[in-house]
């Protein structure tokens, strides 16, 4: 599957873009071509995981290397103001979670709180691939980047995938060159659920002008694929 190539230079609350198998929701983005982040930034001192899986929470700056599969079980938070970044040709295995779903659907990705950063910067010869594993019933699965940037929104809390009825998770704000990271050249396939909120794959609600969003390919899965018999956790 070719990535499509779209620079996405302007992102309006809540507009779905849909060109081939691309899809993103987002709120208060504003890409610009003349002030961006660099692609792999200056980290004096990031950890590679022990473990393979990823749970709960990244609190401190991360790197995933490319040398092999990463899994994450359920949702995961990047906070602290903390860093992840994703090395080119990386591979990401997504297993969704259970937790507190009242209709027994399963989901799970990545949360880049407010204040923290994602640097997963693919090339077109080595995109990063996230993949969402099949469950007995797929809720909205994927990455959900939070930003500092002003939205056109009252509320700007985002439910929490882990517990729907705790509206903690907050975006947007007063800074309109905030920068949440990079995110290019990545590949994201996903079950799409019905509904106007969150669908799957990937959601960006107040990122600022200076974070990159370039060449991201959103794949719906087919749902007669065969369910998740077994997970790798380590």
């Amino acid at each position: 599957m070719h990535p499509a190539k779209k620079h996405i230079t302007r992102l309006l609350p809540y507009l779905l873009y849909g060109i081939g198998s691309l899809s993103v929701i987002a709120a208060g983005c504003k890409k610009s071509d003349e002030v961006k982040p660099p692609s792999s930034p200056d980290i004096k001192m990031e950890m590679i995981p022990v473990s393979d899986t990823l749970r709960h929470v990244i609190a401190t700056n991360t790197l995933l290397t490319a040398n092999h599969p990463w899994y994450i079980d359920g949702w995961v938070y990047v906070t602290n103001e903390a860093t992840l970044r994703v090395e080119a040709g990386a591979t990401i295995h997504v297993l969704p979670s259970a937790v507190n779903k009242k209709d027994g659907s399963g989901s799970g990705g990545l949360i880049i709180t407010r204040g923290a950063h994602i640097y997963a910067s693919g090339t077109a010869d080595r995109p990063i691939e996230i993949n969402v594993a099949k469950t007995t019933k797929n809720g909205a699965s994927g990455i959900i980047v939070l930003g500092k940037a002003a939205v056109e929104k009252k509320h700007m809390t985002l439910d929490n995938p882990d517990a729907p009825t705790l509206n903690h998770l907050s975006y947007g704000g007063k800074e309109p060159d905030d920068s949440s990271g990079v995110l290019k050249h990545l590949h994201i396939n996903y079950y799409r659920i019905a509904g106007t909120g969150f669908i799957g794959g990937l959601l960006l609600l107040g990122t600022g002008n200076r974070t990159t969003v370039e060449d991201i390919t959103l794949a719906p899965l087919s749902v007669k694929q065969p369910v998740l018999k077994s997970a790798r956790l380590h």
